[in-house]
């Protein structure tokens, strides 16, 4: 199963990639624009970590694709039928949308 990695913050993008990506592992992608992170996904690289949150999507799972949401220390893998708040995420919901809505701060423990 290959892994997508959308860090919210350069913080959570340095956590991930010190302690999930060893420098030289071919076999990790690391992604800090929407135009690398198109192109890695794109070629099915199998573990990526991406500061652009443009293709946070169910459409991933279709590509063989663990969908992680990551702030600072935290990661919480996206699923269909997740609890988020007392509803179940469907496939059909746009993930982006219920980010920038602020569904998944308290999972993630982002206090505005």
């Amino acid at each position: 199963m290959k892994n997508i990695y959308f860090c919210v913050d350069y913080e959570s993008f340095a956590f991930i990639r010190y302690n999930n990506f060893q420098i030289g592992d071919s076999n990790r992608f690391i992604a800090e624009s929407y135009k690398t992170t198109d192109d890695a996904i794109n070629n099915g690289l199998q573990n990526i970590i991406t500061l652009s949150l443009a293709h946070l999507s169910f459409d991933l799972l279709n590509l063989g694709y663990n969908i992680y949401l990551c702030y600072k220390d935290k990661q919480i893998k996206i699923e269909p039928h997740m609890d988020i708040g007392g509803k179940d995420l469907r496939i059909g919901h746009n993930i982006f949308k219920l980010f920038r809505a602020g569904v998944f701060n308290e999972l993630l423990e982002i206090h505005n």
